[in-house]
């Protein structure tokens, strides 16, 4: 039986490139080459291609979504998303366009991914849940910081956290104390995004719970507790090193449950599909969602892997599972 040709995304067009392409390696690395023929495919905005061990490059072709190389034509049978993190893929617009070509894709939808990636639409559209939220603000144009600040300090109680709306891996995001340190936090989080989202800081201990679908039913892996060597779980205690991830977290069996139906509840009302990981605040006895990541880290030491492993899954079984059902569902259409 001839093996199907699977594309592994990586890259993007967004600050999170380098963190792609960390996590694509130990995806590519995951998949059964004895099942599929994995291709790693880069989209950058200069171009998308293919780079083979000799280091000769193939460009896609956008039409169908092809290789041309000497050997012949590539197409492909499916395309897995994990690694892909930031635009266009947890923002939705490469769904878009798969949908438009037919093929299929493992990972979240065009509505899913772009709600969860836009924060105050997601804390919009999870308002008909019973989960909880920070009250926040969102300031839509850089040039009026000073009617920014007059809303914020109206509407919200300090600390406030100043994030662009639409970015992830906690770049440009501040944490602001008082007044006269909204400005500066603002302006920078302007140079990520053209829209800026200021929510109330609750105190707590933060928590992510993954959620996949395998079998025809949404699952919730144990939860990690994220405990900051930082202010606050930023991108040095993302990926410096400045952090420590207890996984399962010290939690009641109760409260574990609490959570991880939380995070499935967050995850049907999104509409997500394959994979996605959703982040909370429990501050006393309440958890607060913080957002949902629709292409979460992917590396050896990232958060699902890790929750992968304490559920007693290897990794490598757990992401072909994953690409397995999704082929299997096609063949059920």
């Amino acid at each position: 039986m001839t093996q199907p040709n699977i594309a592994v995304l990586t890259g993007g067009y967004s600050a999170e490139s380098n963190i792609s392409l960390l996590s694509a390696a130990k995806v590519q690395e995951w998949i059964d080459k004895t099942l599929y023929k994995v291709w790693l495919i880069y989209i950058t905005p200069e171009d998308w291609f293919y780079k083979a061990d000799d280091g000769s490059i193939s460009s896609i072709n956008r039409n169908d979504f092809s290789l041309s190389l000497p050997s012949g034509k590539v197409t492909f049978q499916l395309a897995v998303f994990f690694p892909l993190h930031g635009s266009p893929a947890e923002d939705g617009k490469i769904q878009g366009y798969f949908d438009m070509l037919n093929i299929p894709y493992t990972g979240c939808g065009v509505l899913a991914s772009a709600i969860s990636f836009d924060k105050a639409a997601c804390k919009q559209y999870l308002k008909t849940t019973q989960v909880a939220m920070a009250q926040s603000v969102l300031c839509l144009h850089s040039n009026q910081i000073d009617s920014h600040i007059a809303k914020i300090s109206k509407n919200l109680n300090y600390p406030v956290f100043v994030k662009p709306n639409k970015n992830g891996s906690s770049y440009g995001v501040t944490k602001v104390y008082k007044l006269d340190e909204l400005a500066l936090a603002l302006e920078k989080a302007f140079k990520f995004d053209s829209e800026v989202i200021v929510e109330e800081f609750i105190s707590g201990r933060e928590f992510s719970c993954g959620v996949y679908e395998l079998n025809g039913q949404t699952i919730a892996l144990p939860p990690t507790e994220i405990i900051s060597q930082t202010d606050f779980f930023d991108y040095e205690a993302k990926y410096m090193g400045k952090s420590s991830e207890v996984t399962p977290a010290d939690l009641s069996e109760t409260q574990t449950l609490e959570l991880q139906n939380l995070s499935k509840d967050v995850f049907i009302a999104l509409g997500c599909k394959t994979l996605a990981r959703i982040d909370f605040i429990l501050n006393h006895q309440t958890f607060y969602f913080l957002e949902a990541n629709t292409t979460p880290g992917m590396t050896n030491e990232s958060l699902v892997p890790q929750q992968v492993r304490a559920a007693g899954m290897d990794v490598a079984w757990f992401v072909n599972s994953l690409i397995n059902e999704r082929l299997k569902a096609l063949q059920n259409d």
